[in-house]
């Protein structure tokens, strides 16, 4: 008997019912999309599994992996001797991973620099002594939150270049977090607002993911983020110190 692709055992979900035609529930799961569609869709999450998109790999490099996979799904052998590449290749990742971090990193610092710079002296642009510029664009209510609150927020994240990499509004639900558990440009901007209030905040890398970054985030970005302050429910035990409340 073939293996079952191993994506496919990971992401399933149900089990077809005893008698049912395969075909059947193949249809019913899939109707909404190609078979062409989820192929591609597979391809996108192992790259994203192996963090292609951080590798800075070229359309000619793209075509060498596809090859690869072509030679095990058509049986044929390996490019290489795998009982010498293996290690070789692992390294070679490591170390393209940790030039491409670095140029990253680079190029984001300069960016950051130059935007910020370009702020100083502005008076739509008010800043704290942090370096986290921001723009107050509905004060809210005078009830604000503090960094040991927990508190509901609905918000959109950008890089300079204004690209969004995460949107609360898109998922269609607000986010819920302790002010003291998120990034420091959050803990130091969302409670310039109060509730109803929306604030958009400037975030240089430092008060944001850093030189780490973040997944979906590189190293040393710098990040814009639109938040509006939905709800404040309270002081979080955890942060005060305490033990949970009872449920």
């Amino acid at each position: 008997m073939k293996k079952q692709i191993a994506f496919i055992a990971l992401c399933s979900t149900s089990i077809p019912a005893i008698g049912q035609a395969p075909e059947t529930v193949l249809q019913e799961e899939v109707a909404e999309f190609t078979s062409m569609e989820l192929l591609e869709t597979w391809g996108y999450l192992l790259s994203e599994r192996f963090n292609l998109g951080g590798l800075d790999v070229t359309e000619a490099e793209i075509d060498a992996i596809s090859r690869g996979m072509k030679l095990y799904v058509n049986r044929e052998d390996p490019p290489t001797d795998l009982s010498k590449s293996i290690e070789p290749m692992q390294t070679y990742f490591v170390e393209r991973e940790e030039i491409v971090r670095k140029e990253h990193m680079a190029q984001n610092l300069a960016e950051e620099l130059e935007f910020f710079d370009s702020l100083v002296g502005r008076p739509e642009y008010q800043s704290l002594a942090t370096g986290l510029y921001f723009q107050i664009l509905e004060p809210g209510s005078d009830k604000k939150p503090r960094k040991t609150d927990r508190v509901i927020c609905h918000y959109r994240g950008t890089f300079l270049d204004g690209t969004e990499f995460d949107s609360s509004y898109k998922r269609n639900e607000p986010s819920e977090f302790v002010l003291s558990s998120v990034i420091l440009g959050w803990t130091q901007g969302v409670p310039l607002i109060g509730v109803g209030g929306k604030i958009k905040l400037f975030v240089p890398a430092r008060l944001a993911y850093g030189d780490a970054g973040t997944p979906g985030v590189p190293p040393a970005s710098a990040l814009i983020f639109e938040v509006e302050l939905v709800e404040i429910l309270g002081p979080d035990p955890a942060s005060l110190g305490l033990p949970p409340l009872p449920q």
